[in-house]
């Protein structure tokens, strides 16, 4: 951490998507259109991404997604988080930066928007990766659709986390199982909708 940031005890990102404002919760921004990028700094949070998406039929990389399948049981409140997903081809990591040492609930927001649950190719999409909370496996063979009971359906999964040295680090990997190319090649990889990290409060 720089000696000049001012150490923060909260943090709130919308991953792939603008600045929304949930229930008084200011979401950041989170629209860095660029993928395979060993480091993007936006302040108070960071993330690298790695890998190139193979078979891919677009020009360039597409890294984040807007939805594709339509959204069920999120409330009005929630939907602008899920609207939205960043994803990667192999390792997504997001980084807290000048956190205040100390204990805090971390939440990933998941949806699957990209595959459908109709009767169509689209729907014989599966995907499934890893997920780590400071270097410990907290998530594996991790199937959003699975989870959540559909696609379209949101799943949080929430983590108490010890902060030390002002870092905290989320990496989203896969390990090459699910599907690679329904709808179109190149589509797997982690995605992510949203993190929330807020502190603990004891008495």
């Amino acid at each position: 951490m720089s000696s000049f940031a001012s150490e923060i005890n909260s943090l709130h990102i919308n991953c792939g998507g603008k600045e929304v404002n949930i229930n008084n919760t200011i979401y950041e921004s989170d629209i860095e259109k660029k993928g395979a990028s060993p480091y993007y700094n936006a302040g108070n949070w960071a993330f690298s991404s790695t890998g190139n998406f193979l078979d891919d039929d677009h020009d360039s990389d597409i890294y984040i997604l807007s939805n594709t399948s339509s959204l069920h049981n999120i409330s009005t409140f929630d939907t602008e988080l899920y609207k939205t997903a960043r994803t990667t081809a192999i390792s997504l990591t997001y980084y807290g930066l000048c956190l205040k040492n100390g204990h805090y609930t971390v939440r990933l927001h998941f949806a699957e928007i990209i595959f459908t649950q109709d009767k169509s190719f689209n729907s014989l999409g599966k995907r499934v990766f890893n997920v780590y909370v400071q270097g410990e496996l907290k998530l594996k063979d991790f199937n959003i659709v699975k989870e959540a009971g559909g696609t379209g359906r949101a799943v949080v999964k929430s983590y108490t986390v010890n902060v030390k040295n002002n870092t905290l680090k989320i990496q989203l990997y896969w390990a090459g199982k699910g599907t690679t190319g329904i709808p179109v090649s190149g589509s797997y990889g982690p995605i992510i909708s949203a993190i929330s990290v807020d502190p603990i409060v004891t008495s």
